[in-house]
């Protein structure tokens, strides 16, 4: 079976599909030969209720009782005590020669996702998992006030391989001056689809893949979650409302993304043997950041918000480092049909 060449339509990112017939159960056991041990559990963990006074004052937290920085909470949002950027200052922008430097200026948030050491978001039941999404927007929406920032990503660490150093479920929320990379190739492909076909690239991506119906796993009237046509890494999934959205922070149907978002992690727990895994939600950037970008002007037609979602079952090749060409042994309609017949 001949390896093949796919291109995504949204980064132009290509990727080569390695069809060499292994099985996927090899695939799993030979990752698990070679996968290091586990996240360490630490204790006293500083995230469980009653430790409150280990991490610093709270930012935000749905409570059921109680007193701030207190037990009683269901949610709860802190600063990083080691964070990526800083809070405090201004941006300062200077150029060395033909370099650009800016302060390391933005916010670094976790969300302690549950008070109960045990519980993951593919354990909880769904209105804990809808309240997490609730914390999400509710910082998103906060950190868009300040116009230094000119974007805020929510994303999750699962494992030591991927950079969690407390298994305590939680993720994290950052704030940047600049738009990521990864962020911008996707707003910019957005924008050039949009003003050579006047349609949405991702409404037209889930009109194609609901037609072809082989790369879904769960689907319902609201969302779509499928695994992307040139899909970077096995078993590599997306989420998507199937309404045009453009923020995840502007939406208020949490009670029904919850309950795919809960499913297909749990899908990944049991059916890839519970791997080390990244989840990432790309909204779109912060309007009333004070520096502009030409992407912003068709920016409510041709941007669709999205959660991806990608499980760690290889390592990186020398050739994929080198020349940023993915190597993808698992194509997505194999992790898809393979994922449906997990319960």
């Amino acid at each position: 079976m001949e390896n093949e060449l796919r291109r995504g339509p949204v980064t132009g990112v290509w990727v080569v599909m390695v069809k060499n017939g292994t099985p996927i159960e090899d695939i799993l056991d030979e990752w698990e030969r070679k996968r290091p041990l586990p996240l360490t559990d630490i204790q006293p963990c500083p995230f469980c209720e009653g430790k409150e006074k280990e991490t610093p004052p709270e930012i935000m937290a749905f409570r059921e009782g109680g007193i701030p920085n207190g037990p009683g909470w269901k949610v709860r949002v802190v600063p990083n005590k080691s964070p990526i950027l800083q809070i405090h200052g201004e941006l300062d922008g200077k150029a060395i020669g033909i370099y650009d430097k800016l302060r390391g200026i933005g916010a670094h948030e976790i969300v302690i996702e549950t008070p109960r050491h045990d519980r993951t978001l593919a354990t909880m039941d769904d209105k804990e998992v809808e309240n997490v999404l609730w914390a999400y927007r509710g910082r998103v929406n906060d950190l868009k006030r300040d116009p230094r920032f000119r974007y805020i990503l929510v994303y999750k660490n699962y494992g030591s391989l991927v950079g969690a150093s407390i298994k305590h479920s939680h993720s994290h929320i950052v704030a940047t001056p600049v738009t990521p990379r990864r962020i911008k190739e996707e707003l910019e492909g957005s924008r050039i689809y949009y003003k050579r076909k006047e349609r949405c690239i991702f409404c037209d991506i889930i009109r194609e893949e609901i037609k072809s119906g082989e790369r879904i796993i769960l689907e319902d009237n609201h969302f779509l979650c499928f695994a992307p046509f040139a899909s970077i890494y096995p078993f590599q999934f997306w989420i998507i409302p199937k309404a045009h959205e453009v923020f995840f922070e502007m939406n208020e149907s949490y009670n029904l993304l919850a309950p795919m978002l809960k499913e297909i992690l749990g899908k990944i727990v049991k059916g890839l043997r519970d791997p080390d895994y990244i989840f990432v939600i790309h909204s779109g950037p912060n309007l009333e950041a004070k520096r502009g970008r030409q992407y912003w002007q068709t920016l409510q037609d041709d941007f669709h918000w999205h959660i991806e979602i990608m499980p760690r079952v290889r390592s990186l090749t020398g050739f994929e480092i080198g020349a940023g060409f993915h190597l993808n042994p698992v194509p997505p309609e194999d992790a898809a049909l393979y994922l449906r017949g997990v319960s």
